[in-house]
């Protein structure tokens, strides 16, 4: 029999799972309970336990430091953690640390019974490899084996400016969804774990393109309905392409990727394309010629562009038009007015207004 510890600080959830009656059917005894991290730890060095069922949320030592601390021991026990809808940024860290499964609270009876179905799955595979035999992989772990190959022709995707890459979201959330079986919690999980990646691969390859765009670096699913995440997540690939597009990073070309990056890294001075050129050690002309080969349009257009795209995000700031005009190196801000309306169709006052 797998002996299970409870830990939770809420005596009706405890008193619950003591109570249920499927613990048999899988092998699986109830054998002690605890109402904090503290007391949980104190209990697992002074008894033998195969699996931890526990609250993320609790006085004292929630679930988040007592996982840390069982890690840190190298204490590889199997967790679960016991989670409501919003416990989403404690989920993340829990995933990070390996906890096998989640559970959503209210907690149903089919859904324990499932998760240990699979933990039994688990430990009987983890009892097989240690005796030398193919052992499994926790359900999240299966889950994100699965999807790192999705994942990866996503990023290509993204990178390359293609909408195709909205079709390859669609089809990894499809599949998200129907792995974690409709609980919305755990999709919310793997999604944010693959925005996370994204983010940290567009980041590496650019990492100037913060000074330009404030992407959602912190980005958090807001929502309970897995319709409402799966358009989410859409949403948030959507606006990493049009970024990437916009400011043609999806160019392969070397002289173009250094072109786009002294830009936007130079985006609060008075940039010019002869500057850019000298800067490269190339001629203006064979510069713009390059760039309007490669883009379809001026280099000096795409300056102005990018220029305009970072005084939306100083407006957005609160950033007044002459503080703008003198940040973007423009000595006028009449004319630095007179081409945010050319770029946007409004004045920057107007733009400010529409935005609030």
């Amino acid at each position: 029999m797998y002996r299970v510890l409870i830990v939770d600080d809420d005596r009706a959830v405890r008193y619950m799972l003591n109570r249920f009656k499927g613990w048999n059917r899988f092998g699986f005894i109830p054998a002690d309970e605890a109402c904090d991290g503290k007391e949980a730890l104190k209990k697992l060095q002074a008894g033998e336990f195969d699996i931890v069922i526990s609250d993320i949320k609790m006085p004292g030592m929630d679930g988040i430091e007592f996982l840390s601390e069982l890690r840190r021991m190298k204490n590889d026990i199997c967790v679960l953690f016991l989670s409501t809808h919003s416990d989403f940024s404690y989920a993340k860290q829990g995933i990070r640390l390996g906890v096998f499964d989640y559970l959503t609270k209210p907690l149903k009876d089919e859904a324990l019974y499932e998760a240990l179905e699979r933990v039994k799955v688990y430990l009987d595979g983890r009892n097989k490899k240690e005796a030398g035999m193919d052992g499994q992989n926790t359900f999240l772990e299966s889950i994100q084996a699965y999807s790192k190959n999705d994942e990866k022709e996503l990023i290509s995707e993204i990178l390359s400016g293609s909408l195709e890459a909205v079709n390859k979201g669609r089809s990894i959330c499809d599949n998200l969804i129907d792995f974690t079986a409709g609980d919305s919690t755990r999709l919310a999980i793997l999604l944010e774990n693959i925005i996370h990646e994204i983010d940290e691969s567009i980041n590496k390859q650019f990492p100037w393109i913060k000074k330009v765009e404030s992407m959602m670096t912190k980005y958090s699913f807001k929502g309970e309905e897995n319709v409402l995440l799966k358009k989410q997540f859409l949403d948030y690939i959507s606006s990493w392409v049009r970024i990437i597009a916009k400011y043609e990073l999806h160019q392969s070309d070397s002289l173009m990727r250094k072109i786009c990056e002294y830009v936007i890294n130079h985006i609060e001075e008075d940039v010019k394309v002869e500057t850019i050129a000298n800067e490269l050690y190339v001629s203006r002309d064979y510069i713009g010629k390059v760039f309007k080969q490669k883009a379809g349009y001026h280099l000096s257009d795409y300056i102005t562009k990018v220029k305009m795209e970072h005084a939306k995000y100083l407006i957005s700031k609160g950033y007044k038009n002459y503080e703008i005009s003198e940040k973007l190196g423009y000595k006028k801000p009449d004319y630095f007015s007179q081409l945010f309306k050319c770029y946007t169709g409004y004045t920057p006052t107007e733009y400010r207004k529409i935005i609030v």
